[in-house]
């Protein structure tokens, strides 16, 4: 089993990158925080990853009352839709962000609850989460009226109008998920579902952004497929489209939901590592690359990659500094004969062969 918390290698296996000076731990200090491939539930992870995406795929309301609501989220469960909490208006906030919901009901009167403040939060939050009112007052013109100018998509009386709120929270919804696809479309790479150069740079910032706010370390890894352009001539471009794609696999199964992994356009691709130090990094990647130089691609052979190597702070503090000292290591690594890690110096140092 491959996983990065594993004994780091030998240091032979450093020889490419002569500048990774930092001595790795010794295999019995393993720190808990180090990125795992190639998780422990590695065998059932393809049965958990179709549980989550089930339960993904389901819409998702939280509510704002001072009281229960059995037979509203009894109407909504029946619609397959899931009610992720049941909330007072002064904990509205923290169940938010908790429960990450496409819809928003909310009972004008609950306690601490200032409709208002609550719509302008919802709006600016991830596209704009819509919120719907619903309280025992008439749902006349003025009621209707008054809800809309709060900003809320909607009032409804109950529970003389659950079914009619129940109606237009599937509506709402089903709106809200449509956005979602739609973005997630524009995020995605066509070719293997990783995250495209789009959405890499928008994790690379934030990741850059919670060191600078919270101290938390991070990494960047890119890698370059070699002789990709070999592949293609010698076997088609559908051979090469292959091993993009295997290759997209291996990446994709061996990161932690907090990492993201991105195709950058032809046969490079980036590991973004959250919370990880150059160090466990670099020993991380030597570890992959042995991995990836193993496989096997059906109708192709063996391949390979080349692997530069950046972190944050280590290696810059801004984001597009920690991207040309990744980029800059990985043009090390290929033009020291391919298939080899090479890992960034500190800021004050220049790298070898550049």
């Amino acid at each position: 089993m491959f996983n990065l918390d594993a004994a780091p290698v030998a240091q032979s296996i450093l020889g490419p990158a002569p500048w990774f000076k930092t001595p790795c731990a010794p295999p019995h200090k393993q720190a808990s925080s180090d990125v795992t491939l190639l998780r422990p539930d590695m065998a059932t992870y393809p049965e958990k990853k179709l549980v989550e995406k089930a339960k993904r795929s389901r819409g998702r309301v939280l509510i704002v009352t001072d009281e229960a609501q059995p037979g509203l989220a009894e109407l909504l469960e029946a619609k397959s839709i899931d009610v992720v909490g049941v909330s007072t208006g002064t904990a509205a906030i923290i169940s938010l962000q908790r429960s990450r919901p496409h819809l928003v009901i909310a009972n004008p009167k609950a306690t601490g609850l200032s409709i208002h403040e609550l719509a302008k939060m919802l709006e600016h939050s991830d596209n704009g989460i819509p919120l719907v009112l619903a309280g025992t007052e008439p749902s006349n013109h003025d009621n209707r009226m008054s809800a809309l100018s709060e900003g809320a998509f909607d009032y409804f009386e109950v529970p003389s109008e659950l079914d009619l709120l129940v109606k237009r929270s599937e509506q709402l919804i089903a709106l809200r998920r449509k956005i979602e696809e739609l973005r997630a479309d524009a995020d995605i790479d066509y070719l293997t579902g990783l995250a495209n150069r789009r959405r890499f740079r928008v994790a690379l910032v934030r990741e850059v952004g919670r060191w600078r706010r919270y101290g938390s370390p991070c990494a960047l890894l890119m890698l370059d497929i070699d002789h990709l352009k070999q592949i293609n001539d010698r076997f088609g471009h559908p051979a090469g489209d292959l091993v993009i794609r295997q290759l997209a696999q291996t990446l994709s199964g061996v990161l932690r939901d907090n990492d993201t992994a991105a195709r950058l356009g032809g046969e490079e691709f980036a590991l973004l590592l959250a919370g990880i130090d150059i160090e466990k990094a670099g020993s991380a990647a030597e570890r992959l690359r042995d991995v990836i130089s193993k496989m096997i691609v059906e109708g192709v052979g063996r391949i390979t990659v080349s692997i530069g190597v950046a972190g944050c702070p280590a290696s810059g503090t801004v984001d597009r500094t920690l991207y040309s000292a990744a980029d800059e290591a990985l043009y090390v690594a290929k033009n020291g004969g391919r298939n080899r890690v090479a890992v960034a110096p500190p800021m004050q140092e220049k790298l070898p062969g550049v």
